[in-house]
């Protein structure tokens, strides 16, 4: 009989976590175990009209980790419906960023900049500066380091192999060496671009006014008034001893000192 026992209880008590591990599933809610729900409730929480309710949903979906331009896009179209026009253009910019979302992101920023009572004044970028944002959102510095390296071996190979050739030695030297400078050029290329992208953000004014001061201070002389929706370029190497304060280009090309609370960053 105690054998028995001793076979039966370890079984029963098997049986019992199970099925308290299964209600334990049960009781949670659908939409704690599915990120998947949880979006799709919050879209339909938009369809209704119910914005602030959605924004709860997406945000706490952008703070357990979840990046995805769907998401950024429906964030920025209830921020518009909800009239906090910065935030809209912050959350659209982040849609740009994603093939899927890029058509739509982009109709809808050029409806929110048209609501803007003030526009900022905008500095075009360099030609060089457009080169360098275009191979960087299309390529990444990672595939133009790894194209420079490629043109780099094969300029290395062609030299070594010019040594066990007599025939076309200068050509072949020449050309190698002029791949292999290339390639070199564009792994140096491919840094500079990891560089920018670590060093500058773009950020977006999201408050109604804010100054731009010479000084990370309140009493600091003042460089320029900001509005809401005006787009910055932060410098994150200046700003990281500055606490409460960023150092931004702002787009007519003037720099200052911002409080971080007037602004977010990309």
């Amino acid at each position: 009989m105690h054998r028995i026992l001793q076979n039966i209880i370890p079984g029963w008590m098997g049986v019992l976590v199970t099925l308290l591990l299964i209600l334990s599933c049960i009781n949670q809610p659908a939409s704690a175990q599915n990120p998947q729900v949880q979006f799709d409730q919050a879209t339909q929480a938009l369809k209704d009209g119910k914005y602030q309710q959605a924004l709860d949903t997406y945000h706490k979906l952008e703070n357990e980790g979840h990046h995805a331009g769907p998401l950024y896009l429906n964030m920025g179209l209830s921020y518009i419906r909800i009239d906090s026009l910065g935030k809209a253009k912050y959350y659209l910019l982040k849609a740009s960023q994603f093939d899927e979302t890029r058509r739509k992101a982009e109709q809808g920023l050029s409806f929110v900049n048209e609501q803007f009572s003030r526009q900022s004044a905008v500095l075009p970028k360099l030609p060089w500066e457009r080169v360098f944002d275009w191979m960087n959102r299309e390529w990444g510095s990672s595939f133009v380091i790894f194209i420079g390296l490629l043109f780099v071996n094969l300029g290395i190979f062609g030299w070594v192999f010019s040594w066990f050739k007599n025939f076309y030695t200068k050509w072949l030297r020449y050309i190698s060496g002029t791949v292999g400078g290339l390639g070199l050029l564009i792994v140096l290329t491919g840094f500079y671009l990891n560089y920018r992208a670590d060093r500058y953000h773009t950020a977006v004014m999201v408050t109604e006014k804010a100054q731009v001061r010479a000084a990370p201070t309140q009493s600091a002389s003042l460089v320029n008034p900001a509005y809401e929706g005006y787009t910055f370029t932060v410098d994150e190497k200046r700003s990281e001893n500055q606490a409460g304060w960023v150092y931004v280009r702002m787009w007519n090309g003037q720099y200052g000192w911002i409080p971080k609370s007037e602004i977010l960053i990309l």
